[in-house]
C-alpha cells in the first residue's frame, strides 16, 4: 500500500524572474457541479492536479461571475484542515451579487443557497515566464472534489461594501489537494476553452 503526499518533491525557492503577486482578476465563472461531465473530463497524464479538458453535459453552460473593486473575490482562500488520519484543505470563495430584485433572488440567490458549485478564478499570477507550461498557474479550480456550498449569505441594506446587494461565501471542505488548475497547451488556448463553457450548446 502506498502512502501518498507525505514526501517533499521539489526545492522551496523564489522565482526572481516572475515573482508571485496577490489577487485574482475581476471575472470568473461558476458552474452547477451537477452539469459537469466528470467521465468526459480529462487530466494531464503526469500532473494529476491539472485538468486539461473540462466537459459539460449536453445543453449545459457555465455562468460568468463579475466582481467590482480593487480586490475582487475578497476573502477567497485555501486553508489546511487538520484531520485525525489525514489532512485536507478547505476552499472558500467569496463574492458579491450587486443586485437585489425578484429575478436576482429567484435565479441566483435561491440557487446559491442550496446548490453545489465549481468555480474557476483567474489568478493575477499566471506563471507565464516558465520554460515549460507557461501560463499554467492562471486558472484555479475550486469545488471540484466536494462542491462549493453556501456557508453564509447576507443582504445588509446599509452595507457600504455591497451597496445593499448580497454577500455570499461558498465553501468546500475536505478537498484532498491544495490546488487544482485548468490548463492545456497555453494560456490563450485555456482562456478560449473557458470562454466556450459560458456559451450554451445548440
Amino acid at each position: 500500500m502506498a502512502i501518498c503526499d507525505i514526501l517533499l518533491k521539489g526545492d522551496i525557492s523564489i522565482n526572481c524572474d516572475d515573482p508571485i503577486v496577490p489577487g485574482v482578476e475581476s471575472e470568473g465563472i461558476i458552474i452547477n457541479r451537477s452539469d459537469i461531465d466528470f467521465a468526459a473530463t480529462t487530466f494531464n497524464d503526469t500532473r494529476k492536479n491539472v485538468i486539461e479538458t473540462l466537459v459539460l453535459k449536453s445543453k449545459k453552460k457555465a455562468f460568468k461571475c463579475a466582481q467590482l473593486g480593487n480586490t475582487p473575490f475578497t476573502g477567497t482562500n485555501v486553508a489546511l484542515a487538520v484531520g485525525t488520519y489525514r489532512n485536507t484543505f478547505t476552499n472558500t470563495v467569496n463574492l458579491v451579487v450587486f443586485n437585489n430584485d425578484p429575478d436576482t433572488c429567484e435565479q441566483i440567490i435561491n440557487g446559491l443557497a442550496n446548490g453545489s458549485f465549481v468555480v474557476i478564478l483567474e489568478n493575477k499570477y499566471k506563471g507565464t515566464s516558465k520554460e515549460t507550461n507557461p501560463g499554467d498557474a492562471a486558472f484555479q479550480v475550486f469545488g471540484w472534489y466536494q462542491g462549493l456550498r453556501a456557508s453564509e449569505i447576507t443582504n445588509d441594506k446599509y452595507s457600504e461594501d455591497t451597496d445593499g446587494g448580497w454577500l455570499v461565501s461558498l465553501q468546500e471542505t475536505k478537498a484532498p489537494k491544495s490546488g487544482l488548475f485548468l490548463f492545456k497547451t497555453s494560456y490563450e488556448a485555456t482562456k478560449t476553452a473557458i470562454d466556450t463553457l459560458t456559451t450554451e450548446a445548440e
